[in-house]
């Protein structure tokens, strides 16, 4: 398998596990606090976004949102309204992003999968090395949406083999 496909499924992965979890969340909702710690479903969703542009920018493409509201979903929690990000324009900004984002992916030459690129940590890294763990790093992250969705009140989305799946 090409590392472009295997890359573009895992992003496909990720926005479809996304879009499940945020598809029929409200604003409201999103602001629902996990007790203790714990992020709630605007700043999960905001993490993600900001993320998904950094990842946007590594395969040639432009941002889901360029917008300064992300920069309240970096290190400290969104803890009510008065900080929230506005949750349809990102929830739609981010679901609408996924073909821009997996025809990029796969339409990446394999030359440009082993240039070297900045490693957020420090360091260098090849492309499609940095990629996999962006992958890595948003799927957790949509994991976490389903733990936010329970925390607001919504029944789980994410079924297992042979129950009812809603999909997205």
């Amino acid at each position: 398998m090409k590392t472009q496909k295997l890359l573009a499924q895992q992003f496909g992965m990720m926005y479809h596990v996304t879009g499940m979890n945020v598809g029929d969340m409200t604003q409201e909702q999103s602001l629902s606090q996990p007790s203790p710690g714990g992020n709630c479903a605007n700043w999960i969703l905001g993490h993600l976004t900001d993320v998904q542009n950094a990842a946007m920018n590594l395969v040639g493409e432009n941002p889901v949102w360029d917008s300064e509201e992300l920069k309240r979903a970096s290190y400290d929690p969104i803890t009510g309204p008065a900080r929230a990000i506005d949750w349809e324009t990102m929830r739609s900004r981010f679901l609408e992003s996924r073909e821009r984002c997996l025809a990029a992916i796969q339409n990446l030459e394999d030359e440009r999968l082993v240039d070297n690129v900045p490693h957020p940590f420090g360091g260098q890294t090849s492309r499609a090395e940095l990629l996999a763990m962006l992958a890595q790093h948003q799927m957790y992250h949509a994991g976490q949406l389903a733990m936010a969705r329970r925390t607001a009140g919504l029944e789980g989305v994410v079924k297992g083999p042979g129950q009812e799946a809603r999909s997205v």
